[in-house]
C-alpha cells in the first residue's frame, strides 16, 4: 500500500485564505478552490453546508473572505469525500478525487492503483466563535491532515465516454476537457478495517497536525522518525537529504525528523517503510474508535 499526502483546499494563490479550524468543535473545514473562471461545474459556495442553516459562504464573509459573494464562480469540490457538505440523491455516491495534467503524470508514474491510500491535507488555520461571527485567531498558521480515500477503483474520464450517473456531477466528469483527466473513486470500506467508510474527513487531533510545534513556517514538518530517508523511506519530491544549494531537507532527531516540505506539488508518494503505512492507518482508526 502506497500512502499519498495530497494538497487540497485553499492555498496562498488558489483562494488566498486558510480553511478554518473551528476550535469550539474541532471540525476542519477545507475550502474547496474555485474552479478555472472557464469552467461551471455549476456548484457554488453557498450550494456547500456548513450545516442546517449556515453556507460554507456563510462562514468564508464572516472570516472576511468577500471575493466569491457575487456568486459567480464555481467550486472544484474535489476531492468530495464528505457525504453532508451537499445534497445527495444517488444511493451508490462515493467519495471521489480527480487529478489531471502533470499531477495525474506523477501518480501513474508511481503507479497509484485498487488499494493505495491518500491522506489529505491543506493549510489551516484557528477558528474562534465571537459575539459577531466567526474570526481567524492569529499566529496559528499549520499543515493539517483532514481527510482520506482509499482507492476502490481507477477510471480514465474520456470527452465522450458514459460513466454511471452518480458520478456525473464531480468536476472531473462534469467538466471533461483536462489533459489526463483521471478519477480515483473510493471503496465503501476500508480494506484494513470494514467497519469504517473508504473515504471521510476528520475532527481535529494534534497527531494530524504536520507543522512543527511553534514554527512560523508552515512547510516546516515535525514527522515520525521512520520517514527519514535512511529508514528506507521514500517520498517524492523529497528524496534528498540535502538540497542542491546544501541547505538541510531532512533532520533527524532522537525520536523525530524535521522536513522542509517543497512549496508546490500536489501529490507526495511515500512508500518502502511499513512504519509509515501504519502510522496511515492509525491515524484513519482513531477517528472511528
Amino acid at each position: 500500500m502506497k500512502i499519498i499526502l495530497s494538497r487540497k483546499g485553499f492555498d496562498s494563490s488558489a483562494g488566498e485564505y486558510p480553511s478554518p479550524h473551528l476550535v469550539d468543535s474541532g471540525r476542519l473545514i477545507s475550502f474547496p478552490i474555485p474552479e478555472d473562471e472557464k469552467v461551471d461545474t455549476g456548484v457554488y459556495y453557498s450550494d456547500l453546508r456548513v450545516n442546517q442553516s449556515h453556507t460554507y459562504l456563510d462562514l468564508m464573509e464572516q472570516l472576511g473572505i468577500k471575493k466569491y459573494s457575487q456568486g459567480t464562480t464555481s467550486v472544484h469540490l474535489d476531492p468530495d469525500i464528505n457525504a453532508s457538505v451537499i445534497q445527495r440523491k444517488h444511493p451508490e455516491w462515493r467519495g471521489i478525487f480527480g487529478q489531471s495534467s502533470s499531477a495525474q503524470s506523477h501518480l501513474a508514474r508511481k503507479n497509484i492503483k485498487v488499494g493505495d491510500l491518500f491522506l489529505f491535507f491543506g493549510w489551516f488555520k484557528d477558528v474562534v466563535s465571537t459575539a459577531t461571527g466567526y474570526r481567524y485567531v492569529n499566529g496559528t498558521h499549520k499543515h493539517i491532515i483532514w481527510g482520506y480515500m482509499q482507492v476502490g477503483e481507477t477510471e480514465y474520464i474520456d470527452k465522450a465516454g458514459m460513466y454511471d450517473s452518480w458520478k456525473l456531477l464531480h468536476p472531473h466528469y462534469k467538466c471533461r476537457e483536462r489533459d489526463m483527466n483521471t478519477a480515483y473513486v473510493a471503496t465503501n470500506s476500508l480494506s484494513f478495517n470494514d467497519a469504517i467508510p473508504g473515504y471521510g474527513t476528520f475532527s481535529y487531533d494534534e497527531t494530524l497536525v504536520l507543522t512543527q510545534a511553534g514554527q512560523r513556517k508552515r512547510s516546516v514538518w515535525k514527522l515520525p522518525r521512520y520517514f527519514h530517508p535512511s529508514m528506507g523511506t521514500r517520498m517524492s519530491y523529497h528524496e534528498d537529504v540535502f538540497s542542491k544549494s546544501g541547505k538541510p531537507v531532512w533532520q533527524l532527531r532522537d525520536d523525530h525528523c524535521i522536513l522542509q516540505s517543497v512549496g508546490r506539488g500536489q501529490e507526495f508518494v511515500i512508500e518502502g517503510n511499513a512504519e509509515v503505512e501504519k502510522w496511515a492507518k492509525e491515524l484513519i482508526q482513531r477517528q472511528y474508535p
